[in-house]
This record gives C-alpha cells, structure tokens and sequence, in this order.
C-alpha cells in the first residue's frame, strides 16, 4: 500500500437501479417509470466516495460477485480513488442490487434490496494490516458478528469506529458496545428504541452506550446532536430536491471529514448537512458529491463563513 489512508469501510456495497416515477407503487397497484439509471450505491463505499471527492484517502473491505455488478462496483470506486484491493470476489455468484421507486415530484424514495448470493463478509487476517493504517473505520452495521470483530480490532490498534446505524437486524445491540459514533437514521431511532419523542430515544441509546457522539439524521429538517450536556439542532439546507438516495451516506462521509480534521460538533454537522444538500439536487446517491471548494462557496452562499476559510 503506497497512499495513507484515513479511513477503512468494511460492509456492503450494492448497484442501485434509480426508477424514476410520478407516485410510489402501492399494494395491488401499478405505477409507470418514466427513466431508469443505474449506479454504484451501498452506505459505506458513498461515504468513502465522499471522503475521496473533499479529499481524504480511503479504503473498503467487502464481498462482491465476479458479475457486471460487481465489476461496475470496484470500477466507479477505483475511479474514485477508493482502494479496493481487499474486496473479496466469489466466482460464478451475484452481487447485490437494489430497485429503488424515486418519486420525480419531491424525490422520496422507497427500496427494495436484493443480497446477493455472494459469501458473507468476514474479518480475517487479510484486512488486519489494512485497518491498522487507518484512523476511522466506517460500518453498516448490517453484519454485526464480523463487525464486531473488525471494531475490536480497530480499538486494538487506536483507531476510532463510526456506524451508520439504519436497519435493525440480529446483534446489532452488541454490536453498538464497541462503536464510539453513532449517526442514526430517524427509523432507526425509532425502530430501536420504540419511542417516537427523538429527544427521549436519543436519551435512551446514549445511557445504554455512553458513546462520544451520538447524532440523528433528520431529513430535510437537518440532523441532532445529544450528549450528556444537552442537544443540538442543526437545521438542514433548502434545496431543489430530485433524489434523497444516498443523503445519509453522504451526511456519515462528510461527518466524518470534520471528525478527522478536528471541527467541533456544530461545525461538523453544518458541514455535513451542506453536502449532503448539494447530492440531493441529483439523482442517484453519487452524481451530486460536491468537492470541498464547491461546498465552501454554497456555506458561504447561505452565509456561514466558519467553514469556508478551511484549507485542505
């Protein structure tokens, strides 16, 4: 390994077939798509590709089929500038593929994920030396036992773990003893806590854990912040919205870009709203990562001159 790198991904990663549509498909109906386009996507290789457009190196762990999806895959993030020398490849397997139902007048979206017949990912002695040229490792927490394992290694070795916490699956309370940010979706504060007050179930996680950032993505009402000395609110960026597909992804990548270069919390959560705003004006969960000049001058075209200055 020539380059540094800043941060490690271990998880999945998927191609994301973007139907465009006039309303979401309902039980017993049928809906027509008007355009369909195809693109690399999964939660942890969009932060990464983040993290690459403002400028951080990066590497990703994962498991893919030897199919076109999978070749497309490690294509758009060799693009990039990801290192995927340590995604495994299963022959005569498939990768992973999602359809997703994006609606062309507000840009909602509804999923459906295909896993692949591909092997499971696992922690191994293969990615050690690669983990510990890390300072973050970023999870999806959608394979706790092996993520637990990587998070237990990753401590080992001073590196921090970040989790982007959106789907409830079996050993994901575990899983979260060993991650020390964790960035929620609303769902799956919801989902996991079974609270609808957000204050109350970010209350509850933070007691269970105790972990040193603990923050709620919130859609186009920005994102929340909760520690033991209170919350913060961060409002989001008011757009032209075509496609919300990846905004997470993007918040967790540019989330952690201001982790790295030591930003406080509000700072980063502005940040990472601001460019999680600008992807949402594309369709697709890549297209619309800006590069960090590009999010300066839109932080500055809504008046925040805090950020701009920051100099790679």
């Amino acid at each position: 390994m020539n380059k540094r790198i800043d941060v490690v991904g271990f998880g999945s990663a998927a191609i994301d077939n973007i139907c465009i549509i006039n309303s979401i498909a309902s039980y017993r109906g049928t809906t027509f798509i008007s355009d369909l386009k195809v693109y690399s996507g999964g939660c942890v290789p969009t932060a990464l590709v983040t993290l690459q457009r403002l400028g951080t190196n990066t590497a990703f762990i994962s498991s893919l089929g030897d199919d076109w999806r999978g070749e497309k895959i490690i294509s758009d993030l060799t693009e990039e500038g990801v290192d995927c020398c340590n995604i495994q490849i299963n022959k005569g397997l498939l990768s992973p593929f999602s359809f997703i139902q994006v609606n062309e007048k507000f840009g909602k979206r509804a999923i459906a994920h295909y896993q692949g017949s591909i092997k499971m990912l696992r922690f191994d002695k293969s990615v050690e030396s690669l983990i510990q040229a890390g300072k973050i490792l970023h999870i999806d927490g959608l394979l706790p036992q092996e993520q637990i394992k990587a998070a237990i290694f990753a401590h080992k070795n001073g590196l921090k773990v970040m989790i982007d916490a959106h789907v409830i699956v079996d050993g994901i309370y575990d899983l979260l003893k060993h991650v020390d940010f964790i960035i929620t979706s609303r769902d799956f504060l919801t989902d996991f806590t079974r609270c609808k007050d957000t204050e109350s179930s970010l209350d509850i996680i933070y007691k269970m854990y105790k972990p040193e950032i603990l923050v709620t993505t919130l859609g186009e009402k920005g994102s929340i912040e909760f520690s033991g000395n209170g919350v913060v609110y961060i409002n989001g960026f008011n757009v032209d919205v075509k496609d919300t597909t990846g905004a997470g992804d993007v918040y967790h990548g540019s989330f952690i870009f201001g982790i790295l270069n030591n930003w406080n919390i509000r700072e980063i959560m502005t940040f990472a709203s601001a460019v999680a705003a600008l992807k949402c004006k594309h369709y697709g969960g890549r297209e619309g990562i800006p590069n960090l000049e590009e999010t300066q001058k839109f932080l500055q075209d809504n008046g925040i001159d805090y950020i701009v200055n920051y100099q790679k």
